[in-house]
């Protein structure tokens, strides 16, 4: 299972909305609060999910294509 931003914000002792402020580059945060959670983040290694961003953005970002003809799906 991959890490989520609970697991950053329990290792770190901070909020999730405090990772998602450090995740997002938020100025609002301090100096030393942003080094604990970036800290957190790297020993875990935590990536975002591009499904979730997806899904909170309402933009994945895929592109599909129709195509007409069969002469395309046939091998």
């Amino acid at each position: 299972m991959s890490t989520t931003i609970r697991d950053v914000a329990k290792k770190a002792n901070v909020s999730t909305a405090t990772v998602s402020l450090v995740i997002n580059n938020h100025k609002r945060i301090s100096p030393a609060t942003r080094a604990k959670v970036l800290s957190a983040i790297k020993t875990l290694d935590y990536h975002p999910s591009r499904s979730a961003r997806g899904l909170v953005s309402n933009r994945t970002g895929n592109i599909g294509f129709i195509l007409r003809e069969d002469h395309f799906s046939k091998s």
